[in-house]
């Protein structure tokens, strides 16, 4: 039987200049790699910041898709770029870029590959409890490495046990190529941590 994968994304408000740059890039990836393409351009979770939207999002697709992929508006796949599932690892569910920064390992939610199934589900529902975390300034991907274990201990890093890190595996950085941490041949390049009016002209120097 043939795997149903997604590839899904969405932008509100300013961030949607940004999408009609990106959207392109994730509608020829998909095409060309048999994903269905989801874009969506309105709230799922109008009482909370932004950036929780995603969650509601990818818990609705990995029960009915065997990969889900999320990326953020800000992010562009080169047309170079291969199948991104050929880089999931066997009896790992979820797969981000782990961003190694100023002493801190970082895994960053711009781009996350998840395996669908209830384990999947499992883990957003609990991410999204971590109510905790609504305000903060990484939103639900602070919410991801806390239930991953991670804390800041003089650089963030993972070191409380945890049942979910065992089924995380990082991605190579060319996956999610972003300013502070950015790769020497990206596939997706990231446009994360650099002033808003500046994203743009950003995503354009890879545009080719």
């Amino acid at each position: 039987m043939t795997e149903r994968r997604a590839i899904c994304t969405m932008a509100h408000g300013s961030h949607v200049p940004l999408l009609d740059v990106t959207a392109p890039t994730f509608a020829r990836y998909a095409e060309r790699f048999g994903y269905d393409y989801i874009e969506v351009r309105h709230r799922l979770a109008p009482n909370l910041p932004v950036s929780w939207d995603k969650v509601p999002l990818l818990q609705s697709l990995v029960p009915n898709y065997d990969v889900v992929v999320w990326f953020d508006a800000d992010a562009m796949i080169r047309d170079d770029a291969p199948d991104i599932a050929a880089a999931m690892r066997p009896r790992r569910f979820l797969h981000m870029v782990e961003h190694r920064v100023n002493g801190s390992r970082i895994p960053n939610a711009g781009v996350i590959a998840l395996r669908g199934g209830r384990v999947s589900k499992r883990f957003l529902d609990a991410d999204w409890k971590q109510r905790q975390f609504v305000a903060d300034k990484w939103w639900e991907n602070a919410a991801m490495l806390h239930l991953l274990g991670y804390r800041d201990l003089e650089g963030l890093r993972p070191v409380v046990p945890s049942v979910w890190r065992l089924g995380f595996a990082t991605l190579d950085n060319a996956w999610n190529s972003i300013p502070e941490d950015p790769a020497a041949r990206p596939f997706v390049v990231h446009c994360a941590g650099i002033p808003f009016a500046q994203r743009l002209e950003y995503l354009q120097q890879f545009s080719s």
